[in-house]
């Protein structure tokens, strides 16, 4: 679903509403603005009449909720759990975040977004709402996606398997114009898990005709940006729809040294000219999707806890497909060599370049730090 605008969040509070038993709720960030506070109110409608509730967030995501807050959650009989103070003193956790934006309603409901929960994700009359994506599932999956959750909330980690399943292939068990299929896959590298960024390499190295991605936060690493170029060199068509006014500039500016090399392997690149893009999605030959928590860069593959859902299925990924080649022709400006260069004066080639290094230095430095202290949760 288009996570723009109202709708994404009354569709949260009308699952809250509806729920019976039990609500788990997993997300990085909770402002306590006018969106923030429409759900915590939600949450605490739902607790006074008998819901369960297990509510974790990121400690440093939502820094802004105070302890005056969270104790109001706790005590209209809400299980409130911070993931990691950003440092204490038996841990040492830079930069490894709680990035989910998970709910799961009953074992019975469930949505995986990008979206945080805060104004600037739905928007006002006088602000766009920012460019993000979340999906509403029902079914068996839902009851593995409150395992999950419940693993995260009572730290019951478990190692990946050493065998990752090969994506279906058509002819091989899965008819992807009938069925609907549909997988949890996990980021935690400290914990071996890496079944995201496994899913993103597999699909589009599988491509035969297009990869379109929505990237936020696009600075993907050497191994994934030679399985693109590969693609590429294949007659794959590769669109990337990324951000052209951004929360982070130093961010932006790195992936803005990158649009060279994109532009050398025809990647079209399309900068939304009206709204930060927050998404992080990729469809593959309009048969598979990804959508959830996991951005294209160091931080997500190597730092954070991302949690995505696979959906393999031709008539939702080509409606998804189609909907983003509209948001590309209503909404974006296409980077083109011409624009990019005529662009590029010396300070901002340096001003790039600087970027690129101290982003990927910075991560580098965070994911040896954690290495050499270890876990401990």
């Amino acid at each position: 679903m288009d996570a723009r605008g109202s709708g994404f969040f009354e569709h949260m509070n009308v699952l809250i509403a509806k729920a019976e038993k039990i609500i788990h709720l997993q997300i990085y960030l909770i402002d306590p603005d006018e969106t923030g506070n429409l759900l915590m109110g939600a949450l605490i409608t739902a607790a006074k009449r008998g819901v369960e509730i297990n509510l974790v967030i990121d400690d440093f995501g939502s820094a802004k909720l105070s302890e005056a807050e969270t104790q109001k959650l706790i005590e209209a009989g809400i299980n409130v759990k911070r993931f990691e103070p950003f440092l204490a003193s038996d841990k040492f956790y830079v930069g490894r975040r709680m990035h989910h934006k998970i709910m799961v309603v009953d074992e019975k409901f469930a949505m995986v977004a990008g979206v945080n929960i805060a104004d600037r994700y739905r928007g006002s009359t006088l602000t766009p709402p920012w460019l993000d994506y979340g999906v509403f599932v029902e079914g068996p999956v839902c009851k593995e996606l409150a395992i999950a959750c419940v693993r995260i909330m009572e730290r019951k980690f478990i190692p990946a398997s050493p065998k990752w399943p090969k994506l279906p292939r058509k002819g091989k068990g899965l008819n992807v114009d009938d069925e609907v299929w549909v997988r949890i896959r996990k980021n935690d590298w400290l914990r071996n898990k890496r079944e995201i960024t496994q899913s993103y390499n597999k699909a589009s190295q599988m491509a035969t005709k297009s990869i379109t991605i929505v990237g936020g936060y696009f600075l993907p690493g050497r191994k994934y940006r030679r399985i693109l170029a590969n693609a590429s060199r294949k007659g794959v068509e590769i669109k990337i729809i990324m951000t052209h006014f951004s929360d982070v500039p130093t961010v932006k500016y790195a992936s803005d040294y990158l649009y060279g090399w994109m532009l050398r392997n025809n990647i079209r690149i399309f900068e939304s000219k009206t709204s930060m893009v927050h998404g992080k999605v990729a469809i593959v030959d309009e048969t598979w999707s990804t959508i959830g928590s996991y951005n294209q860069n160091h931080l997500s593959a190597y730092l954070s806890i991302e949690l995505n859902l696979d959906i393999v299925n031709r008539e939702f990924s080509t409606n998804f497909h189609n909907h983003l080649l509209e948001v590309i022709d209503k909404e974006c400006i296409e980077v083109t060599q011409e624009s990019y260069y005529r662009n590029s004066s010396v300070f901002s080639k340096l001003r790039r370049w600087t970027s690129y290094q101290l982003v990927r230095i910075s991560l580098r430095m965070l994911f040896i730090v954690n290495r050499i202290f270890g876990i401990n949760d």
